[in-house]
């Protein structure tokens, strides 16, 4: 029997965690550990893990996804599973997920990633422009791959392409594990009968031109988006496929800003994207 370990990374989300956990003890598959990193959490998320007696408990410091994620990575390679199986504290596996993980990964698919679909709307995926979810008929597809989020890896990937880059804290280090797992050979692949509820994409999107939809930038609240910035500064400079894609990245933010009349924006991202290029994560 392998030994499977689910990790949830939580921060001040007490009722969407109780209910992440809740459905991973109502899963159809047994005999899998649970480990939930708390990421410094002030709601009272603290004395609800201490009282749970059939789940491991991770207290750090708020150190993002990255580093809750980072922290779960370390302690099932540590101690000895096969399986990792990841997820936010706001995701909701339905029941069979795990069983159909495990079927597909022990023959031969060693990174898996259930399908997220739109909790509040079955029919449509969570992220992905919201698509229809019966878009995607094969039950593996190499495409809407949506990292951590009912994300199964197998232990054999993580000893040869190491840990998540915790350093890079939140927002892009989903992005470059998975362009990491691509460059050392392996083919990540979603499946369709597993399913994750998930509430659907937040994140706001600017158009670079003005009266177009596209192309568009990703768009991070102003006090945090410098840590976005820095991680696509490292991801473009570690897997850029073509030398113009820092370019186009450049010039895509600076426009969208220009014409909005965000200088400060312009210059906040310049800086930031130039330190992840030289692999400087320092924020200050």
């Amino acid at each position: 029997m392998e030994k499977i370990l689910g990790v949830v990374v939580t921060y001040n989300r007490l009722d969407d965690l109780k209910i992440c956990l809740r459905s991973l003890k109502s899963q159809t598959c047994h005999g899998f550990d649970i480990v939930v990193v708390n990421n410094g959490s002030t709601d009272g998320t603290r004395d609800y893990l201490d009282s749970q007696s059939d789940i491991i408990t991770i207290h750090q410091d708020n150190l993002g996804g990255a580093g809750g994620f980072y922290a779960g990575m370390k302690y099932m390679f540590e101690n000895g599973y096969d399986w990792l199986w990841m997820m936010d504290d706001d995701g909701i596996p339905d029941e069979n997920q795990l069983k159909e993980l495990l079927k597909y990964g022990e023959v031969g698919n060693p990174v898996l990633n259930a399908i997220v679909v739109n909790k509040d709307d079955h029919s449509r995926l969570a992220f992905n422009r919201m698509r229809p979810v019966n878009e995607y008929k094969d039950i593996l597809t190499e495409s809407v791959f949506c990292p951590f989020n009912g994300t199964f890896i197998h232990r054999s990937v993580i000893e040869k392409i190491g840990f998540i880059k915790k350093e890079m804290f939140i927002w892009g280090d989903e992005s470059e594990y998975v362009k990491r797992i691509k460059t050392n050979g392996y083919t990540p692949k979603t499946l369709t009968s597993a399913i994750h509820y998930h509430p659907r994409e937040k994140g706001k999107k600017l158009s670079v031109f003005p009266f177009t939809n596209r192309p568009y930038i990703l768009f991070k609240p102003t006090n945090l988006s410098r840590i976005y910035y820095r991680n696509l500064g490292y991801i473009d400079m570690m897997y850029r496929e073509h030398w113009y894609t820092s370019y186009c990245t450049i010039l895509k933010h600076i426009i969208s800003f220009s014409w909005r009349f965000r200088l400060t924006e312009i210059l906040k991202f310049v800086k930031y994207y130039r330190r992840g290029w030289h692999c400087n994560f320092e924020l200050e």
